[in-house]
């Protein structure tokens, strides 16, 4: 059975989408199914609607399926761009050319990674105590309210 007896057999046309496709096939199988119809021409009918159906599905995702050697193909395409000998330089191009620092930070003064704002004693006072208030009033409302 050929792609165009399984579009004629589910009654739609040549190059529908697997939506129309897949609402055609339960029409008909929902038409035609044994346990609805005791006829055997209605079995056979209903029979040659599931073929039919699972053809257009394998040839649809045959024609998604990307192939093993294709995918090693643009595996290696990917890695033979960014496979450099070590002797050779990086080039960035022209948009990159500014780049002094890593990152392309501009600054004067040395800065580590791990460098931090120093904290205010301050601020880890009202963090701490308006956390244990905060505690302390959640306890004494639920003590009263039992």
């Amino acid at each position: 059975m050929n792609i165009v007896d399984c579009h004629q057999i589910l009654g739609i046309q040549v190059g529908a989408s697997q939506k129309e496709i897949k609402n055609a096939y339960r029409l008909l199988s929902l038409k035609y199914h044994p346990d609805r119809n005791k006829d055997n021409k209605d079995e056979e009918r209903f029979k040659k609607i599931i073929e039919a159906y699972q053809q257009l599905r394998n040839a649809e995702k045959k024609k998604d399926k990307i192939s093993e050697s294709e995918v090693a193909a643009k595996y290696s395409d990917f890695w033979k761009k960014y496979d450099k000998d070590a002797s050779e330089e990086f080039n960035f191009g022209s948009n990159f050319a500014e780049f002094r620092h890593e990152f392309g930070a501009k600054v004067t003064q040395d800065y580590e990674h791990n460098q931090e704002k120093e904290s205010s004693p301050m601020s880890t006072h009202i963090i701490l105590y308006g956390g244990l208030g905060a505690i302390a009033l959640w306890i004494i409302l639920s003590s009263i309210l039992k």
